[in-house]
């Protein structure tokens, strides 16, 4: 199954996260308007592993945004986790399949 996530954020970016099974990785190709983004990466190939273990494709995700100065509140690099996560079992097809979309809503606490 191929993955794609489209996600206009909240900096009015658009991003398309691709991600596909390739042997015993997982590709995932970033197609997006912004320029911070393109420099974090565009194109990572991840080894598919045990993920209760430890999320090392997480930990080098992270690594590389901090070299790229992304913004704090940029949601590319969640996404693509998630798109991972959904390629090696993480995340259920068949949920992702049934309910095709996520709404977050930010609301006000008073």
């Amino acid at each position: 199954m191929t993955v794609i996530i489209s996600l206009e954020n909240i900096c009015r970016n658009k991003t398309t996260i691709l991600a596909q099974h390739e042997g015993k990785n997982t590709r995932i190709n970033v197609d997006t308007t912004c320029a911070k983004i393109k420099k974090w990466g565009n194109e990572f190939n991840l080894p598919k592993m045990d993920l209760m273990d430890r999320d090392v494709a997480f930990d080098l995700l992270n690594k590389k945004m901090e070299m790229y100065s992304i913004c704090s509140n940029c949601y590319v690099p969640p996404t693509v986790m998630s798109a991972y996560w959904i390629e090696n079992g993480k995340i259920s097809k068949d949920i992702v399949k049934k309910y095709k979309s996520v709404n977050i809503t930010f609301e006000e606490i008073k």
